[in-house]
């Protein structure tokens, strides 16, 4: 049984709900080209395969084969050193660009996954002038909140 590299694509875009396959590029840290490559030669590296499965949680026999559950059940079986996270290693930032380390997704408590997915939908959406808002609020809000956190270093509350 071949495993059908175009189809791979395909499930990626599916799950990750991305437009085309430079939206999938983009989250897996590669050019548009060279995905378009992978296709045409029928390949693609297993570490993309494997950091794509991860940023979604996805199930990778899924992702391979489009057979079983689509989503991991539990994460026992993932090494956490070897982890394909974005920001992490050389080829993992879009377009060379070092990308921040993010968050680990299992962490994530389910009002904060709600949240964060609200937040997606807005800045996924067509309306340029919310996006703007929600990125200025988040950024004027992260400033606050990390010289809240300097301030408190130097003089602790309480004394």
């Amino acid at each position: 049984m071949g495993v059908s590299y175009s189809d791979i694509i395909e499930r990626m875009r599916w799950a990750g709900k991305l437009k085309n396959d430079s939206a999938v590029a983009k989250v897996l840290g590669v050019t548009p080209q060279a995905l378009s490559n992978y296709k045409k030669r029928g390949e693609i590296p297993t570490d993309l395969v494997l950091r794509f499965a991860n940023i979604y949680g996805l199930s990778v026999d899924w992702l391979l084969t489009g057979e079983g559950q689509m989503y991991r059940t539990g994460l026992a079986y993932v090494d956490e050193t070897k982890r394909a996270e974005p920001g992490v290693g050389e080829a993992t930032a879009p377009y060379g660009k070092e990308a921040p380390r993010l968050p680990d997704l299992a962490s994530l408590s389910p009002d904060e996954i709600i949240y964060v997915g609200k937040l997606l939908k807005i800045l996924r959406g067509q309306n340029k002038t919310a996006i703007y808002a929600v990125k200025w609020s988040m950024d004027a809000l992260l400033n606050v909140t990390e010289m809240a956190e300097k301030q408190e270093k130097v003089a602790p509350q309480g004394e």
